[in-house]
């Protein structure tokens, strides 16, 4: 049955599944999650309408539109509940991983000076450049290319939030910016750039989901992608952005070093298994192809 399906759309009904049964798990235990439970239900539901009619249909604008609103839904519905549902803090393990890099000193407090430097309010302007260089990428991925890159890209895009939202339900974080408050000694200077940051994050709530950071792994993955898809030149216009983006997660206080390193693994391994995903269903296609007109 699950053949059916795209592999775009079998990611995404994956990670549905796993976050409802977590919550309804969770709300059986006695967590006031009843709410988001029927949320992400009925997206697990609605999800699974629109991948059963599109079927395993080539290149769907449509898919890639569904993909993309569901990861983003669960962007904003899945951090803070994570918190809930799980009565675990990977906060602590998160800081003794990042200790462990510099042996022993946190990579938080050893670049805390560069955050009272004038280069703070660059980082800040990459950081908030981020959703528009991100949206900016899924449009031309979408609109602007052939259907079987379209499929890759997306598929690609559902594997990396499928498997980072795993990180942000069963290991929730705050990063540094909550969890060593206490340690920073040196106040952030970011200017306006900042100010609308720091806005931003609490519209949503407030730090969550550290690990791993999506900033990280969906620019990474966009600018992977147009590096093997004949876009070499935009992908390197794109890469000092990318590592812009990475700095500034670190100053800003908002990720751990080893959240940054689990997004570049994992933007990697979706580039991979989004490549090798459209390579079989090419040759699964020239074989039925080939069968056909051997019946004919």
């Amino acid at each position: 049955m699950l053949r059916a399906f795209h592999p775009a759309d079998r990611a995404t009904l994956f990670i549905l599944a796993v976050v409802t049964v977590t919550l309804a798990v969770a709300a059986a235990s006695g967590a006031p999650v009843g709410g988001s439970l029927a949320l992400h239900a009925a997206l697990l539901g609605g999800f699974a309408g629109v991948a059963w009619r599109l079927g395993a249909r080539e290149g769907a604008v449509a898919r890639g539109v569904a993909v993309i609103a569901v990861m983003f839904t669960l962007y904003t519905t899945l951090g803070h509940v994570a918190f809930t549902a799980v009565p675990w803090l990977a906060d602590p393990w998160l800081e003794h991983a990042d200790r462990a890099l510099l042996l022993g000193r946190s990579p938080s407090l050893a670049i805390e000076p560069l955050a009272a430097s004038a280069w703070t309010r660059l980082l800040c302007f990459g950081y908030a450049m981020f959703i528009p260089y991100l949206y900016l990428s899924i449009v031309l991925s979408l609109v602007g290319r052939p259907p079987g890159e379209r499929d890759e890209f997306v598929t690609g895009f559902a594997v990396l939030y499928a498997l980072s939202f795993l990180g942000y339900l069963f290991l929730p974080a705050r990063g540094p910016v909550v969890q060593m408050a206490g340690d920073f000694t040196v106040p952030i200077n970011g200017g306006p750039f900042h100010q609308i940051i720091l806005r931003s994050v609490e519209q949503v709530g407030g730090p969550h989901g550290a690990f791993p950071s999506l900033h990280v792994g969906a620019s990474l993955f966009a600018t992977l992608f147009d590096l093997r898809h004949r876009n070499p030149l935009r992908a390197l216009i794109y890469l000092p952005l990318v590592a812009t983006i990475a700095l500034a997660t670190l100053v800003l206080r908002y990720h751990y070093a080893v959240d940054l390193a689990a997004a570049v693994i994992l933007a990697c391994v979706a580039s991979e298994i989004a490549r090798v995903a459209m390579r079989r269903r090419g040759e699964t296609a020239l074989i039925r192809a080939e069968a056909a007109a051997e019946a004919a």
